[in-house]
């Protein structure tokens, strides 16, 4: 069955991510040989690219972990590669920002919380990577980072991410994103929270929160 079927988890991280960084590539290689005019929203883009270079070109050589079904690759690589195209259009053809946008309080916040959500996310994949020795197998609890507030510290995080993206863009595109982010991404972080309860019991921190620091 196609269910059974697996690619290596390299591989499968190499190849679902990048369309979301290749097919932004390709539409802003053709806007700017067009003559175009540069507008803030090359700036968004190439923030929501720099996200998928290194999802696409460093991330998954890094990584390791069980093979990867293949109906989840397909319906990954059939997301980043419609998102890539919505994002890449909205923010390139759609209603310019003036440039004065660069240098407003709103932008200058969504970057300065986008940089500190991606640095986050590859800070957590760096910890759960080294979280066993070679050999072990026993599930461990990670510290460090992020991981000190939330369980899913490496899912908090690209939702941080994305947030700030869609309040630095302050466009509809971006604010989808966001949004599917928090409701797709968010449940695997409760998820993983409750996982974790339930396997360390006692011992797992008690002040550590399923999806917003101190709160919740």
């Amino acid at each position: 069955m196609a269910m059974d079927v697996t690619l290596p988890v390299n591989i499968a991280w190499l190849t679902m991510e990048q369309p979301s960084f290749l097919v932004p590539l390709v539409t802003l290689g053709v806007y700017l040989s067009a003559g175009n005019a540069f507008h803030p929203g090359v700036v968004f883009l190439c923030m929501f690219m720099s996200h998928y270079l290194q999802r696409s070109y460093i991330y998954p050589w890094l990584s390791r972990g069980r093979p990867y079904p293949l109906h989840a690759w397909v319906s990954a690589m059939t997301f980043t590669a419609a998102n890539g195209t919505m994002q890449a259009n909205a923010l390139l053809y759609g209603t310019p920002q003036p440039l004065s946008v660069l240098y407003s309080p709103r932008f200058l916040l969504g970057l300065a919380i986008f940089v500190f959500g991606m640095a986050s996310n590859i800070q957590a994949d760096y910890i759960l990577r080294n979280l066993r020795k070679p050999g072990e197998t026993q599930y461990k609890v990670p510290h460090g980072g992020l991981f000190e507030y939330v369980s899913g510290a490496h899912f908090v995080a690209e939702i941080i991410e994305w947030s700030g993206y869609a309040l630095a863009a302050g466009s509809f595109a971006p604010l989808v994103f966001a949004c599917f982010n928090w409701m797709g991404i968010g449940t695997r972080a409760i998820a993983t929270h409750d996982w974790n309860v339930q396997k360390f019991g006692e011992g797992y921190p008690k002040d550590r929160k399923r999806l917003i620091p101190f709160l919740w």
